[in-house]
């Protein structure tokens, strides 16, 4: 489109083809770029009827240059300069101290890391829950072979008693257990 006068641009042609190519790598979008897009074609409309031979890029130019130089360097040049010279000046003056800081801290080792990281509570909750029903199936296994062991031994009714409670016990854990994992939907 660079070089084309009015006459030959087409406003919503040329956004649409700009918003297919940010879809297309994933870019989003404001939400009023429609009403952007629309007030656009608007302006070319009335500027077609106005003078349809008119260059847009060379009449935006001016505008954009003086756009990008306000946002890079700001209104005034040298005022900037200076802030930023007097940022470094700060910088290079409290830096020297924050480092004899941070190495009074380390070699004290009373030096503290403060990190959050997003998503870690959901993370440390389904650790938790693997690692229960981790340690309750061991639990179960435990039951099952305990319960095999006396039953092989019994001599006793108490014996007797005792295999079938812990079999009875390792069937209702065991079968809990496999509820409460496919009722979660991480069985997979």
């Amino acid at each position: 489109y660079y070089g084309l006068s009015l006459q030959n641009f087409n406003t919503a042609a040329a956004f649409a083809e700009i918003l297919e190519a940010g879809t297309r790598n994933h870019l989003r979008w404001p939400a009023n770029i429609g009403l952007f897009t629309k007030s656009l074609a608007n302006l070319e409309g009335v500027a077609r009827q106005f003078n349809p031979q008119i260059n847009l890029i060379a009449e935006i130019r001016p505008l954009m240059v003086d756009l990008f130089r306000q946002q890079l360097i700001g209104d005034d040049p040298l005022q900037a300069l200076l802030r930023t010279g007097l940022e470094f000046r700060n910088l290079s003056l409290s830096a020297p101290r924050q480092f004899g800081f941070l190495l009074d801290r380390l070699s004290e080792e009373t030096l503290t890391w403060n990190i959050n990281v997003k998503e870690l509570d959901s993370l440390q909750q389904s650790i938790e829950q693997a690692a229960n029903r981790r340690s309750f199936s061991t639990v179960v296994a435990a039951l099952i072979i305990g319960a095999a062991i006396i039953s092989s031994n019994q001599t006793n009714i108490q014996l007797q008693w005792l295999s079938t409670s812990l079999f009875t016990a390792a069937t209702l854990l065991g079968l809990w257990l496999i509820i409460s994992i496919l009722r979660s939907g991480r069985w997979r």
